[in-house]
Order: C-alpha cells, then structure tokens, then sequence
C-alpha cells in the first residue's frame, strides 16, 4: 500500500516576489505551513483542538534547499511526509513543484517538538498522532 502524502495546491501571487521577480525565499516557508494546516483540516483537525489539548507544536528547526525559483502565476504543488517520530516529536519533508512543468522547485524538511502551555516538551495529542501523524508514515 502506498503511504499517503500531504498534498497541497497554490498559485504564486504578485506579493510574494521579491525585487528581483521571484517568490521570496522566506515565502516557502509559508508554503510549507499552508499545506500542514490544509492537510490537518483535510483530516478533521482544527488549531482549536490544540487549545483543548494544552499542547502546540512548534518548529525547531527548518532547513529548505532550493533548486529552481517560483515566479507570478505558477501553480505549485507542494507534497509533504512524516520522515521521523517520537513520543514528542515529528519532522516532515517536503517536495515543491511547477504543476505545469513537474520541475522540482525545493525540498525541505522541518521539525516540531509538542510543548505543553508551561513550553515544556510533551507527549503528541492521540488525536493528532491518529490523524495526522500515522497517516503520513
């Protein structure tokens, strides 16, 4: 069986170029964050359920290695995978392309550390490991 994969859709608009025409490389960082959060309300998540549970995730660290730029208009696809876990943590690697072109724009990973509201380390919420976690692995 084939693992499913975070599979995300955007079109580059005019405000995330830079002055030198193309999409700014912070901005890829944004595209990442977009396609979590498409996936988790895909899954039936919401950032309300972290309030519930008392526990957030957050980046500790992200590391982009880019390929060939993005410009106005592209249609990109952005796919994204569990690449490691723990009790506390997840990473994620990710894959940019050019919908028309299927040219590899970027690839990427990023890793999240679960912390509870006194921004300790904490387990990862069932739920999310349910939802989001075993259906990337």
């Amino acid at each position: 069986m084939e693992k499913e994969l975070l599979n995300s859709y955007h079109t580059v608009v005019s405000y995330e170029l830079d002055s030198f025409g193309h999409v700014n490389n912070a901005t890829f960082l944004n595209y990442l964050e977009k396609a979590r959060g498409d996936y988790m309300t895909l899954k039936g998540l919401s950032f309300k359920d972290f309030a519930k549970w008392k526990k957030i995730p957050v980046v500790t660290k992200a590391t982009l290695v880019f390929k060939y730029p993005a410009y106005a208009d592209d249609k990109l696809l952005i796919r994204g995978w569990i690449s490691e876990y723990s009790t506390a943590t997840f990473s994620l690697r990710y894959e940019i392309f050019n919908r028309d072109n299927n040219k590899l724009l970027l690839t990427g990973e990023t890793r999240h550390v679960f912390v509870n509201e006194k921004n300790r380390p904490t387990r990862i919420p069932g739920e999310f490991y349910d939802k989001f976690i075993a259906q990337l692995m």
